[in-house]
């Protein structure tokens, strides 16, 4: 009795670890060294713009089959980095950006969209400014290639969303107000 008793457990344990292992290689084969190398993993063709890389965590927003805006997390694990979720949404190059058109949303409260004159204009939400990505910090060639010049992405993360403003940087007079 004692001997199927310790077979049990021997049995058991050799189970956990084939499962442990099974798990770690897994993991293992999602996992990339780099950041942008996890998002390619999953579509090499995209066109990547990174937000910012803060310890574990990226933020890419991408450009996909030249018409798509979209973004995407890229968390590190033990294993490596891993992408998120993708999400994205039309993107017109031959529209002017002027305005807040086009605001799209991503996983965990990121609210994003395009302008035009980033240098000269600010975007807040709920009052508080918005990150902004100059898109001219990528090649010239891709600049041109998809329509880029002046464009930044302007980027913000809460918990809530309640009003988006464009606002001249110099003078702080609102071009423009959005209710979300």
């Amino acid at each position: 009795m004692k001997n199927a008793t310790i077979l049990k457990y021997v049995f058991l344990f050799i189970v956990v670890i084939a499962l442990t292992a099974s798990w770690a290689y897994a993991e293992d084969q999602d996992s990339y060294s780099e950041p942008h190398k996890a998002i390619q993993a999953v579509d090499k063709d995209l066109q990547l713009i990174l937000a910012y890389k803060l310890g574990d965590e990226s933020l890419y927003f991408f450009i996909k089959d030249k018409t798509n805006l979209g973004a995407t997390k890229v968390r590190k694990g033990i294993f490596g980095w891993k992408s998120g979720m993708f999400t994205w949404g039309p993107f017109d190059p031959d529209r002017d950006y002027e305005n807040l058109q086009g605001i799209q949303g991503h996983e965990e409260g990121l609210v994003y969209g395009l302008i035009r004159n980033g240098d000269e204009r600010v975007v807040t939400v709920d009052d508080q400014e918005a990150s902004m990505v100059n898109l001219s910090m990528l090649s010239p060639s891709v600049v041109k290639e998809y329509q880029l010049e002046g464009l930044y992405i302007w980027y913000f993360k809460s918990d809530t969303h309640e009003q988006v403003k464009l606002l001249r940087k110099d003078t702080r007079e609102i071009i423009e107000s959005l209710d979300l």
